[in-house]
């Protein structure tokens, strides 16, 4: 065997290698590799490939009319990387230069490179990229060139010349295309392998991230959110600067350039721009990448992720660094990190205020039900006590008035038990004289409880249906009883009438989402909203005994985080 070949043609190995590192640590070529079928990923690899298989046919040694060479390094690369496709297209670009280079073996080691270029890539689909190891590339490489050398005896005329040529170089360029490949593919597999060391420490620095600004997004991506993310991120990466914007204005920003890039005023960079035009991740190695207009801004490269909300663009998170092409593996891997959390935190906000909208908006229908529910009714009743009775119609005029203004009243989330308690009072009032002496009302209301706050409407709905719903079908004697006590760390407030009562059936259905009516459904998915899944409100109902409805409440919880 001739070393002295061998040692030639790994050089040119050695440079093919160096090209495989390079070319391995490209964003463009892993973007290309993950979609191959794409034209232009296509023509990046095949460009590039073939160049690295002519590169190889160029450096070839003349031996016996022919040449011995590591063109097929390069062919078997591109289809190991980009599939059958890329690689018999390497192999047909690489095999059509070999061909025109000319010689005996010039057709046979033309197609015969093709065909090794689809050989590579359709191996490359039947395992897949991820699980290639450097056997299955060696093993690749060698079947290439036994159907490179069969091809060259059998159809490369005179056989004599064909047979010398390949006693002489058939392992050489055997051993040289194999030991090429495989060292392509460690090189590869030790890529991947850093790549995912940076998405690991990216992860857990962007979960790290997450947690930390969770309080502050989850009330929506506005300019004190995104001060207080930005400082957050700014402090763990280690960055010259982090930005963050709307979809207009810069939101905040800290660190270098932040005499001219200022929180409020108009975005300027055309790098931040052109992600939001075109929701994708950007990279910024110069300055002239980056795009700001204004001279001696400090800041040369970076990287900015689009921050997405169902699919749309809302803005960008921008992380930058003084140094020219000072953005690494690690850098990307961390802005796209924290632009998907972000986007997710600020997704789930907009869904939480759209959540407390909704129940803001049942909350009104609710109180506009509650209102003409008895008015009509009620107006009658003043109007025919005018005559008969005029000091009790204006008795009943006061209570409505009380009724009424509390409706109307803006309260905010929470009222105290004595608000709930003054209105509940008035309604009864009104409520005795359509009963008359047929109803008797029993409250109990510690004084302690008496300023612990409730979420409004919380009780008086339950009071109303037991009246309309529970005591007036009964032709009979009827009962209300309403206590509110403190029970260990809980308020405990109880509604009870001795009205016709409830199938279980029914019970269950007005807490179902295809109830008709808002009022107990609504009390109770608040109180669970508010406090817990523990709490809530209890319905005990049983036909011809009455219905008991209890909410409890923690004394210690606070109000004002839910109306924050």
């Amino acid at each position: 065997m001739r070393f002295d070949l061998v040692l030639d043609l790994s050089g040119d190995m050695a440079l093919l290698a160096l090209a495989a590192y390079l070319i391995g640590r490209s964003r463009l070529i892993a973007n290309c590799v993950n979609q191959p079928l794409h034209f232009r990923s296509w023509f990046v690899l095949t460009s590039i490939f073939s160049v690295l298989s002519m590169f190889g046919t160029y450096n070839g040694i003349p031996i016996e009319g022919a040449l011995a060479n590591t063109r097929l390094i390069g062919t078997l690369m591109g289809g190991i990387l980009g599939g059958p496709l890329v690689g018999f297209s390497v192999g047909a670009v690489s095999g059509l230069h070999r061909y025109l280079i000319g010689g005996f073996t010039a057709e046979a080691c033309g197609v015969a490179s093709a065909l090794g270029g689809l050989l590579a890539g359709l191996i490359r689909d039947r395992v897949g990229l991820g699980n290639m190891t450097w056997k299955t590339a060696g093993a690749i490489a060698i079947m290439a060139e036994l159907v490179q050398k069969g091809m060259v005896l059998i159809f490369s005329k005179p056989f004599a010349a064909a047979w010398a040529l390949e006693s002489e170089i058939a392992l050489p360029t055997t051993m040289v295309s194999v030991l090429g490949t495989v060292v392509f593919m460690f090189i590869l597999k030790d890529i991947q392998v850093q790549q995912e060391v940076h998405g690991a420490k990216a992860a857990d620095l962007s979960l790290a991230i997450a947690s930390r600004t969770l309080p502050y997004l989850r009330h929506g991506l506005n300019a004190k959110s995104a001060e207080e993310t930005a400082n957050i991120i700014f402090q763990l990466t280690k960055v010259d600067a982090v930005s963050i914007t709307d979809k207009e204005q810069v939101l905040a920003f800290v660190g270098k350039g932040d005499d001219h890039h200022k929180a409020g005023e108009p975005i300027i960079t055309r790098s931040t721009k052109r992600t939001i035009d075109n929701g994708e991740l950007s990279i910024i190695r110069t300055p002239e990448d980056r795009g700001c207009p204004i001279p001696g801004c400090p800041l040369r490269s970076g990287v900015v992720a689009p921050l997405l909300a169902h699919g749309d663009v809302v803005g960008t998170i921008k992380l930058s660094r003084a140094k020219e092409a000072g953005i690494g593996e690690m850098d990307v891997q961390l802005a796209r990190g924290i632009a998907q959390l972000l986007s997710v935190q600020i997704e789930l906000a907009e869904i939480d205020e759209q959540r407390k909208m909704r129940e803001r908006a049942e909350l009104k229908a609710l109180s506009a039900q509650i209102n003409p529910h008895f008015l009509f009714n009620t107006l009658n009743i003043i109007m025919s006590f005018c005559r008969t009775n005029p000091e009790l119609a204006r008795e009943l005029l006061g209570h409505l008035g009380t009724t009424l203004k509390y409706s109307f009243a803006r309260h905010g989330d929470f009222v105290t038990i004595a608000e709930e308690m003054e209105e509940i009072k008035a309604y009864l009032e009104i409520v005795k004289s359509r009963f008359g002496s047929r109803l008797t009302i029993a409250m109990e209301i510690q004084d302690a409880v008496l300023s612990a706050t409730i979420p409004v409407l919380a009780v008086q709905p339950l009071v109303e249906n037991a009246v309309q719903h529970g005591l007036f079908p009964k032709l009979s004697e009827c009962h209300l009883s309403i206590t509110a006590l403190q029970e260990e760390d809980s308020v405990c407030i109880s509604v009870f009438d001795n009205g016709i009562g409830m199938e279980e059936g029914k019970v269950k259905h007005l807490f179902a989402e295809t109830a008709e009516g808002i009022g107990v459904q609504n009390v109770h998915k608040r109180l669970k909203a508010i406090y817990g899944k523990e709490y809530g409100l209890n319905l005990d109902s049983r036909p011809g005994v009455g219905t008991w409805a209890t909410i409890r409440i923690p004394c210690s919880k606070e109000a004002a985080a839910y109306e924050n």
